[in-house]
């Protein structure tokens, strides 16, 4: 009887499943942090694009919001993920391709594209550097009703002057005369002082 159980587990193929090593997963990892991204927007289609470069060709880069793959087959390891919505966020998900570390993600990559301000060219924006009316803020949350209200509303605030409160004057005295005139005074009692004098001088010599 154990002679029978032991030759039909013999019959049984069995495949051990090799494990990914400490030092694999550290070289993809490493591989994975020289990926960079950088996005572009298409004015006609109203969508972005994100290219995704130095990426290794042992690498895939998976979109977690549908899960479809991307890789790259050039030397640039260079990617591009398109028709993406101004507003959304993107996460990316790297892992190896194939081998005994193909489960493992190996780093995940956050991007949030701008939103795009569907109000930015309304006539109230026009030649008004509000924040709100730029091209790249987000406005979601208003109606256009609420938008054109709320940016008047601001930009009326910001532009109310404020009258700065008068100087208290303070009463002009005589030592106040003195200060802003003593130079023309003293020359004058100067010059009066030397005049006198010289006619003072004359009248002794000539005793007149």
């Amino acid at each position: 009887m154990h002679k029978k159980i032991l030759l039909f587990l013999l019959l049984i193929p069995f495949s051990v499943k090799a494990t990914c090593s400490n030092q694999e997963l550290t070289r993809y990892k490493t591989l994975s942090s020289h990926i960079n991204t950088y996005y572009t927007y298409n004015e006609e289609s109203k969508k972005f694009s994100i290219t995704i470069y130095n990426a290794s060709n042992e690498l895939k880069i998976v979109n977690k919001n549908n899960n479809k793959e991307y890789n790259t087959k050039d030397k640039i390891g260079e990617t591009r993920i398109d028709d993406i919505s101004p507003g959304e966020n993107l996460k990316l998900a790297i892992y190896p391709i194939n081998g005994e570390c193909a489960d493992y993600r190996t780093r995940t990559i956050y991007l949030n594209v701008p939103h795009l301000n569907n109000y930015y060219e309304e006539e109230v924006c026009k030649d008004n550097n509000h924040e709100l009316c730029q091209k790249w803020a987000n406005t979601s949350i208003y109606s256009k009703e609420q938008f054109i209200e709320k940016v008047k509303k601001e930009t009326k605030e910001e532009t109310i002057e404020i009258t700065p409160p008068e100087e208290k004057k303070d009463k002009y005295g005589f030592f106040d005369f003195l200060a802003d005139f003593y130079i023309p005074i003293l020359l004058v009692i100067i010059v009066s002082g030397s005049i006198a004098i010289y006619f003072l001088d004359k009248k002794q010599k000539f005793d007149f």
